[in-house]
């Protein structure tokens, strides 16, 4: 173990040792603190405990908790810098700080371990691993694999089994060769000779000590156990006391801890089953105070008993083995246990150790004690806000089972529900349907219905959404008409969701902007619903973005489940700036609350954004960053924003292999199927699968027609004339492209007007495509859209060409060209350099370098590096390691052929040429 020790320069790595109970792992995680204390270490210490299961980051508490807290003010700036405070909230060491969620605690315990370790190296260990509580299992998963970077060793102990599968879900999270497994095995005949002659005395014959090996199996504690009964027993050692030994053997260690306590009289049994109820590293006081003795008294008496070693001599109170504690409170009878837990959450309530307390109480009975329901609910907050929900989730099932009263019974199963849904339980949804069957205000009906609408429409059941926000509005009109209200919009808004509800969904809002006029303060939702609808249809964009604007104006950063309508209707209504500065606002309020699944969210929309505007390394980059975390629907729409930037970087194998990791979603109704149709459709086209793509485009507008979307949104009509025309259907080509033409028109966004412009001039050919194509290029220079400009201006060109006008042809193709090459387009570049080549031009061929060169990631390390961040805090945002962060670097500046963090800024410019006043006019 001793060469796995990582030096000051050096890496870490994670130990697990196995073994047996008793078998010595104890004492090998202190004789490796006793050798990491020799080299300069600084130690930190934790052990699980059956008690603390179900506490959040109990263990993660033992081992960090004192740093931060004994550390100078300077320090401890020091060590809560960038994530960690979201860490040290996680603890409770940072009051009032906002609450985080799971991933961003464990995220930010992790930043907190490396800032430790940052001036000297640190060593983690955790004894027991089978009783870890889950959120503090889930930070040593995280932190496996990281550690290596950084000089931190982490040694874990866990008995040989492992019922719990601890130790596999922590070594699983790491590169199995990171990992150094250490199996314990049974000691020697020599060493357990040592051992008894250390206790007995160098007399202690020869055959005595191999009789304890034999009877011990080579067990450490039950060597010890077996030397502690035949100490009291008086043996000497000598070869004619094996038959007594072998007598004493048969009581095993339980039996043999037990009636060595009772030797030591009823102060003594006391004291050691009130520390088996309250678990180790309990304060004297506190454990005289349940056993019912004065303190003077539990002093002496500890003491009598760590002699015997039951406890272990040692402040605050702890018993010499685990097998030990477990003996003792494995000998008190049920109800005893349950009624001593009481009095312990009592006591430790009193005494101010409130996070304790929760823990006592669920091993309680239920009493209808209406103090045990206060408590746990005060827990459950307290677990929630340190981003615990299944922590929070055991609690409120817990007070429910007290029973709460009626009244408190509706907001604890919402919570419990909301919690459940977080921990990714399969009970969530029921529990927040029966809360709101049981609620009775108006307040806390919505309150349920929110969430519970929320679930079901990320869980494809968009249709049920809606009949249950309907129904909660007409139940609570009477008594608070403006909620109902609110309700309606969030029905419309879910029935918008799925094709089958999107009919009765847009008649429900025509009814909603009815009686706009009716309310001088329409609430935020009606607002929404209309513009979206608007949107969809095609008809009233600028009133649409006015509606939008004005609910902006109340809410600059709604969160990501009250916003995806909006940043919808801003996509299909190009409002790009708009969307940008919404997206920033959002951004910023949910890295402040450590939000990670809002970031997530966030990353989506922006990627689809991103793909719109031409920025298709930013797309890559955040689909990706989206895909990691997304769950539900908002999966089949990261994939397909994912797959669509794939496309256009001519990155084809990937895109299909991105694809192929999702089985088709075509049995669900709900909206972002398009998307994936259209994503899928576009792979297909690239592939040359004519047919195979003009099937996706069908099925998407067949969809879209029943979502009451005209054609912003996916362009259906477009890609679908083209399809035709690859295939020759020249007639069906060209009705769809007029109609595509007509629709865009009507809605006057330029960038879907250029599109169907495009597609029209490809379909119609001759005298009348080549004007066609003439406009889609003018229009699209007035749009922020650069690659369907590149795609027009390649189009135009290669039309030209076709007609005879080689000159013309040229000056449209390399302007196509040069803005595809920055922008990284390179399916289009490829064409066009081939159009270039058939007009007799000879285009150079770009070595595959500067910004377009960049993977998504390297992209996204290059420009927060530009905008000043050191390697550290680049992999604190983008929740990677810094070693990951250099790595990324590196090639950024080797493709961008820059040495210094000054030139980055310069070097991602996409240098992308001025479209406006560059068109070469078409001679008639």
């Amino acid at each position: 173990m001793s060469k796995d020790l990582p030096s000051k320069a050096g890496s870490g790595g994670v130990a697990v040792v196995s073994g047996p109970p008793g078998i010595g792992k104890t004492e090998l995680l202190a004789a490796v603190h006793q050798l990491a204390g020799d080299r300069g270490f600084r130690s930190l210490r934790a052990r699980g405990r059956d008690l603390e299961a179900d506490m959040a980051f109990s263990v993660v508490r033992q081992l960090l908790e004192q740093p931060v807290l004994l550390a100078s003010a300077g320090e401890r700036r020091r060590l809560l810098a960038g994530p960690a405070r979201a860490g040290a909230s996680a603890l409770g060491l940072e009051p009032g700080n906002s609450p985080v969620s799971d991933f961003a605690a464990v995220h930010g315990l992790y930043w907190l371990c490396v800032n430790l370790a940052e001036r000297t190296p640190l060593l983690l260990t955790v004894d027991d691993l089978q009783w870890v509580d889950r959120p503090s299992l889930s930070w040593l998963a995280y932190l496996g694999p990281r550690c290596e970077e950084s000089p931190m060793l982490v040694v874990l102990s866990v008995r040989e089994g492992d019922p719990r599968g601890r130790a596999n879900l922590v070594a699983s999270a790491a590169d199995d060769s990171s990992v150094h497994r250490v199996g314990l095995s049974a000691l020697s005949a020599a060493s357990v000779a040592a051992l008894v002659r250390a206790e007995l005395g160098s007399a202690a014959s020869a055959e005595f000590c191999s009789g304890c090996w034999e009877l011990a199996g080579g067990n450490l504690l039950f060597v010890r156990e077996l030397l502690a009964a035949a100490h009291n027993e008086g043996l000497s050692g000598a070869e004619d006391s094996v038959t007594e030994l072998r007598a004493l053997a048969s009581s095993a260690v339980g039996a043999s801890v037990l009636g060595r306590l009772v030797r030591l009289g009823p102060d003594a049994v006391a004291l050691a089953q009130a520390l088996a109820v309250l678990g180790s590293q309990t304060e004297v006081g506190i454990a005289a105070d349940l056993a019912g003795m004065e303190s003077a008294a539990a002093e002496l008496t500890a003491d009598r008993l760590a002699a015997a070693q039951i406890l272990a001599a040692a402040r605050p109170l702890d018993f010499f083995h685990p097998l030990i504690a477990e003996s003792v409170y494995a000998d008190l009878a049920l109800g005893a246990r349950r009624l001593a837990h009481r009095r312990a959450a009592a006591i430790l309530d009193h005494a101010g150790a409130a996070d304790r307390v929760a823990a006592h109480l669920l091993a309680t009975g239920p009493a209808g004690d209406a103090w045990v329901v206060e408590r746990l609910s005060a827990a459950a907050d307290t677990a929630w806000e340190r981003g615990a929900a299944e922590v929070a989730a055991s609690y409120l099932r817990r007070a429910l089972a007290e029973p709460a009263s009626p009244a408190q019974r509706p907001a604890l199963l919402r919570r419990l529900g909301v919690a459940e849904w977080a921990a990714g339980e399969p009970a969530a949804i029921r529990h927040i349907e029966e809360a709101l069957n049981e609620a009775r205000d108006g307040p806390e009906i919505a309150a349920a219905a929110g969430p519970l609408a929320n679930a079901l429409i990320i869980s494809d059941q968009a249709g049920t959404a809606v009949t249950l926000l309907e129904r909660t509005a007409a139940r609570i009109r009477f008594t608070d008409p403006r909620l109902a209200l609110r309700l309606d919009g969030a029905a419309a808004l879910a029935g918008l969701m799925d094709d089958r509800t999107a009919p009765a969904a847009l008649r429900a809002v025509d009814q909603l902007e009815v009686s706009l006029g009716e309310s001088a303060d329409p609430p935020a939702r009606v607002l929404v619903a209309i513009a979206h609808a608007a949107m969809r249809r095609g008809t009233s964009p600028d009133e649409a973005l006015q509606l939008i604007e004005r609910v902006l104006a109340r809410e600059p950063s709604p969160r990501p489940n009250a916003s995806a309508s909006i940043i919808v209707t801003l996509l299909g209504l190009e409002a790009f700036g708009t969307l940008q500065q919404l997206c920033n606002d959002m951004l910023k309020t949910a890295r402040r609350r450590s939000g990670v699944q809002e970031l997530m969210g966030i990353a989506t929309f922006l990627a689809w954004a991103s793909y719109r505007r031409g920025e298709l390394a930013d797309a890559e980059a955040q689909a990706r960053r989206a895909i990691e975390h997304a769950t539900g629907i908002w999966a089949i729409d990261a994939l397909a924003h994912l797959v669509e930037p794939l496309v256009e970087r001519d990155e084809l194998d990937e895109a299909a292999a991105e694809l192929g990791r999702m089985a088709p979603p075509l049995t669900s109704h709900t909206v972002v199927v398009s998307a994936y149709l259209m994503a899928r459709g576009q792979l297909r086209m690239a592939q040359g699968q004519g047919q195979e793509a003009l099937q996706d485009f069908m099925a998407c507008g067949e969809r879209c027609e029943r979502l009451g979307i005209l054609d912003g949104l996916y362009n259906w009509r477009s890609e679908a004339a083209i399809a035709h025309a690859m295939l020759g259907n020249a007639a069906e080509a060209r009705r769809l492209a007029r109609k595509a033409v007509e629709v865009a028109r009507g809605f006057g966004r330029p960038r879907g007007l250029g599109v169907a412009l495009r597609a029209a001039g490809l379909t119609e050919g001759g005298e009348r495509g080549l004007d066609l194509l003439d406009e889609a290029v003018a229009v699209l220079e007035r749009s922020e859209a650069p690659v369907e400009l590149a795609r027009a201006l390649t189009d135009h060109g290669a039309a030209l060409r076709r007609a005879g006008q080689r000159t013309q042809a040229r000056a449209q193709l390399e302007r196509g060209l040069d803005l595809a090459h920055h922008l990284g387009a390179r399916r289009i570049a490829n064409q066009a350099r081939s159009e270039l080549i058939a007009a007799g031009a000879k285009p150079r061929r770009d070595a595959i370098t500067g910004r377009d060169a960049l993977t998504a990631s390297e992209l996204r390390v290059a420009r927060l590096a530009a905008a000043g961040k050191t390697n550290r805090e680049i992999a604190q945002t983008l929740f990677i390691t810094t070693k990951t962060a250099s790595a990324h670097l590196s090639r950024a500046y080797r493709k961008l052929d820059v040495t210094r963090r000054s030139q980055l800024a310069e070097a991602l410019v996409s240098n992308a040429p001025a479209a406006d006043g560059q068109r070469a006019a078409r001679p008639r």
